[in-house]
């Protein structure tokens, strides 16, 4: 006689719900240039939330599971960075070091040249008038609008909803 339960189609009826993993990887850093940065803290900040609703749900801890930046980048990519931008020892690098130096390059123009902001914004920035909902009409232009403000370095121009600043005292 079989352990388990057959019901009348010859399914097996589980008596204990099955787990479902989903393996969450880093992301990895392997060059340093300013489309990958953005793209590296896109991902890290997918990753990161993923690794608090997974220990939201396992009561681990946070710290424990995380991987550190420092860790996520190449060996080379981090000797440069260390070396070359940094000015430090390979050891004496930081998350906050990399995290700050990261923020610094995605923030800037690329090589200090000002793009055609009207070709730009031409061809980034259009309203859907075939949506029939204005809001989400509007609310897809603002999100293609930051996209192109963090994707092309505008963010040290434009800068971004973390000053602090409540939205009615902005206007």
């Amino acid at each position: 006689m079989p352990g388990f339960g057959v019901d009348s189609d010859g399914d097996v009826e589980m008596t204990t719900p099955q787990p479902i993993f989903e393996f969450i990887r880093a992301p990895r850093l392997t060059v340093w240039s300013q489309d990958a940065l953005i793209q590296f803290k896109r991902e890290r900040a997918h990753f990161e939330k993923k690794i608090e609703e997974r220990c939201a749900v396992t009561n681990e801890n946070k710290a424990n599971v995380l991987v550190s930046i420092k860790a996520s980048v190449e060996t080379r990519v981090l000797d440069h960075l260390a070396r070359l931008i940094l000015r430090k020892a390979h050891e004496t690098v930081t998350d906050a070091d990399i995290e700050a130096e990261i923020e610094r390059k995605c923030g800037t123009f690329l090589n200090s040249r000002v793009p055609d902001v009207m070709c730009m914004f031409k061809e980034w920035l259009n309203m859907d008038l075939h949506e029939q909902d204005i809001e989400a009409r509007a609310s897809k232009y603002f999100v293609d609008f930051g996209r192109l403000v963090e994707e092309k370095g505008f963010i040290g121009v434009v800068g971004n909803d973390e000053g602090g600043q409540a939205p009615e005292s902005r206007r």
